[in-house]
């Protein structure tokens, strides 16, 4: 019986086509992958947030008068958050364990949570992603989340309401988001704390 084997030709093309696939294939597993991860960390911070504000209400001698800032690792350290994994030196140090960020499997327990209390009601706000933004960034986020259109010098887009929704971070600081108005041309976002006002601003 005549047995014809694979030519060398035969299976270089073979595992070239073999290459092309898993070329393929790899991004859209790891984008795939990606975004489970992000769509995992934010039901693990609209978890954290309920949490936060049942701490609040739990423990009202904490607000000074209306608000304070608690951390991850407060509420898991206090059991109203369970942690993902024990300490071990690595991603996690704390004695009581960690809240791990599916996203860059880094811990979360330093990230602070503000508890606003308006009228009988408690809000927790997250720590957002805004800490590291360029000014760029955050005007443009502050538009969207104020649905801002056709902003001219006459025509500033303003914040209006009574809740907390123009709450965020930035920079490390819990700010108060105005409106954004048009100054000569550029974008700017008016924000304000406790202890004074700031303008981050954007080329139009």
């Amino acid at each position: 019986m005549n047995k014809k084997g694979f030519t060398l030709t035969e299976i270089i093309v073979v595992i070239v086509l073999i290459s092309i696939v898993i070329a393929i294939a790899i991004p859209s597993v790891i984008a795939i992958r990606n975004r489970i991860n992000a769509r995992l960390l934010e039901s693990k911070k609209d978890t954290i947030l309920v949490a936060a504000e049942l701490y609040g209400q739990d423990n009202p001698q904490l607000f000074n008068p209306n608000e304070f800032i608690v951390t991850v690792g407060e509420l898991v350290e206090a059991d109203y958050v369970e942690s993902d994994t024990e300490s071990n030196g690595s991603n996690c140090t704390d004695s009581y364990g960690c809240v791990i960020n599916p996203v860059d499997n880094e811990s979360l327990n330093d990230v602070k949570i503000l508890v606003k209390r308006e009228m009988s009601t408690v809000i927790a706000i997250w720590d957002g992603e805004l800490g590291s933004s360029s000014s760029s960034e955050l005007v443009d986020k502050v538009i969207e989340d104020l649905h801002c259109e056709n902003i001219t010098e006459s025509n500033p887009c303003l914040y209006v309401g009574s809740d907390l929704d123009n709450y965020l971070w930035y920079s490390g600081v819990m700010w108060r988001i105005m409106g954004v108005y048009k100054i000569d041309g550029v974008l700017v976002v008016k924000m304000i704390t406790d202890e004074n006002i700031t303008f981050e601003n954007t080329t139009s």
